[in-house]
């Protein structure tokens, strides 16, 4: 499983080279992406838990990596975006993370000419990092509702 603890010290490594000059650009925009995977692979695997349960055997395993491996980023921005105003705060804060940061990611991904900063680079990280603290404490309920809401089209 993919720790987005993990991804996060790696955000921090990659914008605080000790010793070292600046981290380059290329350290910056890898710095947002990776912010921002931690914050969807925290949504895949609650997704994943609250549908198919710990994995236990192949069988339960394979389950858990099919739902984990569903959470697509554009449908899961969509819906979350329509739901806002029905989540709680540290809900609604998770959400609207994981939509700006998807952004931003994108942008740091594909836009040659996106202006990335250290600051901003470091806000971003610092925002990953809230946002994961704060779903951790959302109801099992509300990590429910947020999960048919990122996995399943709207009819």
């Amino acid at each position: 499983m993919i720790d987005p603890q993990e991804l996060i010290a790696t955000c921090y490594k990659l914008v605080s080279q000790a010793g070292t000059a600046a981290p380059s650009e290329a350290d910056l925009r890898r710095a947002i992406s990776t912010a921002y995977y931690a914050v969807f692979h925290t949504l895949a695997a609650s997704n994943a838990g609250l549908i198919a349960g710990p994995p236990q055997s192949e069988l339960s395993s394979q389950a858990w990596e099919r739902v984990y491996r569903r959470l697509d980023h554009g449908r899961a921005r969509n819906n979350l975006r329509t739901v806002l105003v029905l989540l709680s705060p540290n809900g609604e804060h998770f959400a609207r993370t994981f939509i700006d940061l998807q952004g931003l990611r994108q942008e740091a991904d594909y836009d040659p000419n996106a202006v990335i900063t250290h600051s901003d680079t470091v806000n971003s990280i610092e925002l990953a990092e809230s946002a994961i603290a704060a779903f951790a404490q959302l109801s099992e309920e509300e990590r429910r509702f947020i999960a048919a809401q990122s996995l399943l089209d709207r009819r």
